[in-house]
């Protein structure tokens, strides 16, 4: 049992360590990420992870593939919770798409799902720009200010919580666990 509730501890520990990490990372760089982030797609047409290691020409970013995740798996989880995702429809694998606007320059996530999962930043068709800036299909575009100030109020929200608290309602969704309840 002893070994049990250390794996537990240890789990939640790491849990909330890597939360606090990626919220750091976002709340402190997220404006120069995703200037970079720009910067590179409009250059190469895309970028994800595999594009630091393996990219000819490497990208010039002042962070790391664990970070560049971050960003990309954040605003995803964003336009999912807040606006939904659109799909692209003359892709045969089941993805999503998220559309984010900085800076009068719009940013694409398009994520897709086979074996696993892969995720990247890229540019819209200029057909899919002119749809999100003047069609109800705008209502997927999302203002980057939204996502950061998102991410402050919600690091904000966690430090009024104990530690225990903040893993225990991020697991759970809002439920209250308490030792020993039924």
């Amino acid at each position: 049992m002893k070994n049990t509730e250390f794996k537990v501890t240890s789990l939640l520990e790491e849990y909330k360590r890597r939360d606090e990490e990626r919220r750091e990372f976002i709340i402190h760089e997220g404006y120069t990420a995703i200037e970079e982030i720009i910067k590179e797609v409009n250059q190469r047409g895309s970028l994800n992870e595999a594009d630091i290691y393996y990219g000819t020409p490497k990208p010039q970013l002042s962070f790391s593939d664990i970070e560049l995740g971050y960003m990309l798996t954040s605003m995803m989880e964003y336009a999912t919770n807040h606006v939904g995702n659109p799909v692209d429809e003359e892709c045969e694998l089941e993805n999503k798409l998220a559309y984010f606007e900085y800076k009068d320059e719009i940013i694409q996530i398009f994520e897709v799902y086979g074996q696993g999962t892969d995720s990247w930043f890229s540019k819209p068709s200029e057909d899919t720009i002119e749809r999100l800036n003047n069609t109800a299909y705008g209502v997927y575009l999302i203002q980057f200010e939204d996502f950061i100030n998102y991410t402050k109020n919600k690091d904000i929200e966690s430090e009024k919580l104990s530690p225990n608290s903040t893993i225990l309602n991020d697991i759970t969704s809002g439920y209250t666990v308490e030792r020993g309840s039924k």
